[in-house]
């Protein structure tokens, strides 16, 4: 049964962002639902983020660092294994939260016991603190199907989530150099229902400086460990669903071949559709997208240049990038 003051544990992960992490702590203080422990986790910082930290003036604050970088994702797991709270809140250091986010998240929960999952909607703000784009949420139950055509949560700050599912599902997986978000939010889905807050409760800062989704290689080799690994669950769901899931595999590694200009990631992308398509190889959107792989780079190349310089999405370079 949820109540309104149920404790949250609100995971932070972070790395040299000492500044950033000095507002997000802020945002959690502005909260309305103010039963919660804040649990950092330093992966490893060479600043001043130790030091930051030690002058926060907050009882609630659990602060652990690793001895050697380790990523994000194994930053969350650390921090999963200290937390004392029912439910669990992941906020990226570089984002924040508006005042009345848990608030709204644990009034969702009531009343819907099926449910283990609860994210929001998001504004897209950047380096002058313009806000540049919304994602809003569309889909709530047994989200499955959709999950597999995109990763339509987005943003891990985004979500709250019942501390018994996270456990059930053993959190991230940390061996996947991308996407771990995306893969956290199928295997969820797998055993739980989920729902959301459509009003943009999340901050979330587009800065300078490296994500994950900047790192083409770890694009690229999640991308394709996400296919590996869930390729035959997609099967099951139906032939439509499974289509539409190799589609934006492939877009995605199609567009980082253009990017890099390499002749053997198009030719990856290429063996992507082959096998999605195995049985469907008549489908005009196959062959459509089949031959566009044997196109000169140069072309592709300038197709893709245009298509950024009109600020829109053409149908064939056109992917959501799920982290």
């Amino acid at each position: 049964m949820v109540t309104l003051n149920d404790k949250v544990s609100v995971i932070i992960p972070t790395y040299n962002r000492s500044e950033l992490l000095k507002k997000a702590i802020e945002s959690l203080e502005n909260q309305s639902h103010q039963n919660f422990e804040i649990i950092i986790i330093d992966d490893c910082s060479t600043d001043d983020t130790a030091e930051v930290v030690r002058g926060m003036d907050d009882e609630r604050i659990i602060y652990l660092r690793h001895d050697t970088n380790k990523g994000g994702s194994e930053a969350r797991n650390t921090g999963i294994k200290q937390a004392t709270g029912s439910f669990i809140g992941f906020l990226d250091s570089d984002d924040q939260w508006l005042p009345d986010k848990l608030e709204r998240q644990l009034k969702q929960f009531e009343g819907q016991p099926d449910v283990g999952v609860v994210y929001t909607g998001v504004q897209v703000v950047d380096e002058h603190n313009q806000p540049t784009r919304k994602i809003v949420p569309a889909y709530k139950g047994e989200i499955l199907p959709k999950l597999f055509e995109s990763n339509c949560i987005d943003t891990t700050s985004s979500v709250l989530v019942k501390r018994e599912v996270l456990d059930q599902v053993q959190g991230f997986d940390a061996s996947l150099p991308s996407c771990q978000d995306w893969d956290l939010y199928i295997r969820l889905a797998q055993v739980t229902k989920f729902d959301f807050v459509k009003e943009s409760l999340v901050l979330f800062y587009h800065h300078s400086g490296e994500r994950i989704t900047t790192n083409k290689k770890s694009v690229l080799t999640g991308h394709m460990s996400i296919f590996e690994k869930y390729k035959e669950l997609a099967k099951k769901q139906s032939k439509s669903t499974f289509h539409r899931f190799t589609l934006t595999i492939w877009k995605v590694i199609f567009r980082t071949a253009i990017i890099s200009g390499n002749k053997e990631t198009v030719r990856l992308s290429r063996n992507v559709l082959a096998e999605g398509f195995k049985n469907n190889r008549t489908s005009l959107k196959f062959l459509f997208y089949y031959l566009s792989t044997f196109l000169n780079m140069k072309i592709l190349s300038y197709l893709y240049t245009q298509s950024k310089k009109n600020n829109r999405k053409s149908q064939l370079l056109s992917a959501t990038t799920p982290s």
